[in-house]
């Protein structure tokens, strides 16, 4: 398994350090630090250049954390933060300077910090961002309700983690038909991460390849991938309060990637060229 040049990571998280940036006091779940010095040492373990960081719900709306790892990064990494829809056109073109491309809509975890009408939501971020040409990446575990707002959206949408379907339901459930069906708008990609999470209640990996296959067919050309470092496991669970810390599971990069290639032979665009288009690596 050989990896093409400049394949990205287009999903992963940073926390920490505590000191200088510590989790939210509204938060979901506590975790150890995940620094991205041990996330390069696995990038380059496996052959990964590129990096999108993706700001974790642990730290909410402080993207300080963040935006120190893409400091460090440089022209290899690109990155997706958490913004309230409000957020001034100033502050957004400073963040734009620094290598942010997209925002992240999360209805997953800590879903209450966006109440209203998901469709409402979906507007005020399309304003919001299409002045800079940036994405709305939704984390949501089923897209039907969203998907009359997807449809119409102006900016370019960016579907987590296969849209979050169960394997055991197989591709005809119907979240999952939703995602096909936005998937196949030319506006619309998915990320084509957590395997792991689509194969919750089956426990093997492979059990996701229908899910990127059927994607990929839909629009080869609008796929992407990511690990999902550092592997959080708490969305099946209960929310975790007090000072329980959740354990990171032990999910292996290769593996996933072995996945892909199986799912997926010819890797090329899911891997480097879709992501260099999307994110706008040099």
């Amino acid at each position: 398994m050989i990896l093409p040049p400049l394949a990205a990571d287009c999903h992963m998280h940073v926390f920490g350090p505590f000191a200088r940036f510590p989790l939210a006091p509204e938060r979901a779940y506590n975790v150890a630090e995940a620094t991205l010095d041990e996330h390069e040492r696995m990038k380059r373990a496996v052959g990964l250049e590129r990096t999108v960081l993706v700001q974790a719900s642990g730290h909410g709306f402080d993207n300080r954390a963040m935006l120190a790892a893409l400091k460090e990064l440089g022209p290899r990494g690109r990155a997706v933060a958490v913004l309230a829809p409000d957020t001034p056109q100033s502050e957004l073109a400073d963040l734009h300077a620094r290598g942010v491309r997209g925002v992240r809509l999360n209805l997953v975890t800590l879903a209450s910090r966006h109440a209203g009408d998901p469709g409402g939501l979906v507007r005020a971020y399309e304003r919001m961002l299409a002045p800079l040409g940036w994405h709305l990446q939704v984390f949501a575990d089923d897209f039907r309700r969203l998907e009359p707002a997807l449809e119409r959206c102006a900016v370019q949408v960016v579907i987590d983690h296969m849209g979050l379907p169960d394997a055991a339901k197989g591709i005809a459930q119907p979240g999952f038909q939703a995602v096909l069906r936005l998937a196949r708008m030319s506006h619309v990609w998915v990320k084509l991460a957590g395997a792991d999470r689509v194969s919750r209640s089956t426990g093997e990996l492979r059990d996701a390849m229908p899910f990127m296959r059927a994607l990929h067919e839909a629009a080869p050309g609008r796929m992407v991938w990511g690990t999902d470092w550092p592997h959080l496991g708490f969305h099946n669970r209960r929310q975790v309060h007090g000072d329980e810390i959740l354990p990171y599971r032990a999910v292996d990069p290769r593996e996933l990637l072995s996945v892909l290639f199986e799912a997926i032979p010819q890797p090329q665009g899911v891997l480097a060229d879709n992501p260099a288009r999307l994110y706008g690596f040099g």
